[in-house]
């Protein structure tokens, strides 16, 4: 797994703490060990993937600062509502030549559990229509403490672990990008 893959699944699984805005504003999860089971959904679905993760309450704050900056980078739209207890998500983002519009619905209580499903669409170079993704994504609260060597920050899928805390440009501790 590369970098720039590793950097995208952990801005995946740290969706809840990247989903808000001033306006909105979503329950912060429970520090502690966390179990994430994502699935992908459709033709280029595949197994489901499980990731292991540890946060504290300075690094959801963290995540929350980092992941707006990244949002109000790339994203054209990034509207949040409340409606009843789900919270909707509605943004349209170009990551370089890629551009991805999506909707998504978090739910639960952040405390012992949440979900969040995905439905949008995905451009890439040389396709010729947007090619339709949709995930799920559950998560559970195993304890307070991080097992498994985890420390804040941690998440562990697909035999990698890294630490979101140490991401370029995450700020409070970042590393600082490699020189050549």
């Amino acid at each position: 797994m590369h970098a720039a893959q590793l950097a995208a699944l952990a801005a995946l699984l740290t969706t809840p703490a990247l989903a808000q805005t001033p306006s909105v504003e979503l329950p912060s999860r429970r520090a502690g060990h966390w179990e994430i089971r994502t699935l992908m959904e459709g033709r280029e679905g595949g197994p489901e993937m499980v990731a292991q993760t540890c946060t504290d309450a300075a690094t959801e704050r963290q995540m929350l600062q980092f992941g707006m900056g990244m949002a109000g980078q790339v994203c054209q739209r990034y509207d949040i509502r409340r409606v009843g207890q789900e919270f909707h998500i509605e943004t349209d983002c170009q990551m370089g030549p890629m551009r991805s519009v999506s909707r998504s619905v978090m739910s639960g209580d952040f405390q012992s559990s949440y979900s969040v499903r995905i439905e949008g669409t995905m451009t890439t170079p040389g396709q010729s229509q947007p090619q339709a993704t949709s995930m799920v994504q559950n998560a559970r609260w195993v304890g307070a403490a991080c097992t498994g060597g985890l420390v804040p920050g941690d998440i562990q899928t697909m035999g990698h672990k890294v630490n979101i805390r140490n991401m370029p440009g995450f700020g409070g501790g970042a590393a600082q990008p490699r020189r050549p």
